[in-house]
């Protein structure tokens, strides 16, 4: 505005005026400026310093975090190695819980079999033979089954008992050989007295018969006869009959006593017994198997980790 006022106008004065009007608004402008720039600079210092604050701050919290992510690292690291070892030692626990419940089942399972093989044998023993029951007038498929294992075990009781008999009747003979073996006069001592006896007359041989006439009758001597020594009867190991040797008598005479009726009848109440024998029950315990399934792949990647 000065200079335009300056070019139009030709007084002096204002021309001068104009002049000092615009040296005090440059002088009041270079004034505003230099405080502008010098607040703006403070300002730019200022936010420099709080920029540079604020980063030092970041950096000492990032070294903070890493610090916090380090120790969480490693306590993660010891937890991890604390759960693999109890979950081996809790795997080992059940593994023995599991064991044991097996051993327990064994237990049971053979204290129930024991048991029932004693009531087996407490029926067996207290209850008395009984009759065949009475004859229906329509036989029954049963029946007939029953009638032909009583025929297959009477052909086998027969084979047995003729067995039995040929096995007894080799026993008498032998122990009949035996006597007569032992009764015979043995030595030089028996043979002097069958000399002595044959040399007497025939009328001062005593009459007797029988088995008395053919036995010597030893002499007053001093000298003891000869005999030969008895041999030991086969002793018996573990209160076995091996030949059926004690029994077979008592077997014998019982048979030919016992009516086939009353055989057929102990058969088929041995074959009805025999079917109705319970047999042992077994324990389930798997409602109480408390396994736990492991996943090995993924123990195998905690440990590589």
């Amino acid at each position: 505005m000065c200079a335009g006022g300056a070019w139009l106008l030709a007084d002096p004065l204002v021309l001068r005026l104009l002049a000092a009007a615009a040296a005090a608004a440059a002088v009041t402008g270079s004034v505003l400026m230099r405080s502008w720039d010098r607040a703006a600079g403070r300002r730019v210092a200022e936010l420099t310093r709080a920029r540079a604050g604020d980063q030092w701050r970041t950096e000492e919290r990032i070294a903070e975090l890493e610090s916090d992510l380090e120790e969480s690292r490693e306590l993660r690291a010891k937890l991890d190695a604390k759960l693999r070892a109890k979950r081996v030692e809790l795997a080992a626990l059940r593994s023995e819980h599991a064991e044991l419940l097996r051993r327990y089942a064994t237990a049971e399972t053979e204290r129930a079999s024991a048991l029932e093989g004693r009531r087996q044998l407490a029926l067996e023993a207290a209850a008395p033979t009984r009759a065949l029951p009475a004859a229906s007038s329509t036989p029954t498929p049963a029946a007939y089954l029953q009638a032909a294992r009583a025929l297959e075990n009477l052909t086998r009781n027969a084979a047995v008992q003729e067995a039995r008999r040929t096995t007894e009747e080799a026993r008498r003979r032998d122990l009949a050989e035996r006597a007569g073996e032992a009764d015979e006069p043995q030595g030089k001592h028996a043979a002097a007295v069958e000399r002595q006896q044959h040399a007497r007359p025939s009328s001062a041989a005593p009459s007797v018969t029988g088995a008395s006439a053919m036995r010597p009758v030893p002499p007053a001597a001093a000298v003891v006869p000869y005999t030969e020594p008895r041999r030991p009867a086969p002793r018996l190991q573990g209160g076995f009959d091996f030949f059926g040797t004690q029994k077979a008598p008592a077997a014998i005479e019982a048979v030919q006593h016992e009516d086939l009726a009353d055989v057929v009848g102990e058969e088929a109440l041995a074959v009805r017994r025999r079917e109705d024998r319970a047999v042992g029950k077994v324990i389930d315990l798997t409602s109480h198997d408390e396994t736990e399934q492991l996943d090995v792949v993924e123990l195998r990647r905690d440990a590589v980790s």
